[in-house]
């Protein structure tokens, strides 16, 4: 009778820990992810949010003309779609 309630109790803890992630970068979405990665809603990815997903964190500081005011929309979309197979980083412009 244990193992049942035990079961269910992990399956929703599981389910609960991956609501709470960010949208991966290869989502076909690229402003929802935008939007998932802006926690406090100001129109830029900062750096610290930038580290809650990995892959992006790796590449925030190339992918950004001015790291102090965050990522735009614009920079992030050219970043997201720098990750598309066959396709190569462009750097933004200044």
């Amino acid at each position: 009778m244990k193992l049942p309630l035990l079961a269910g109790v992990l399956a929703l803890t599981v389910g609960a820990a991956f609501a709470n992630e960010p949208t991966s970068t290869t989502t076909a979405d690229p402003a929802a992810t935008f939007k998932s990665l802006d926690t406090d809603g100001n129109g830029r990815i900062s750096e610290s949010e930038a580290r809650a997903n990995p892959e992006l964190s790796a590449g925030f500081s190339s992918a950004v003309s001015d790291r102090n005011s965050g990522m735009t929309m614009e920079e992030f979309n050219a970043w997201h779609a720098s990750k598309a197979p066959g396709q190569t980083p462009t750097p933004p412009s200044n």
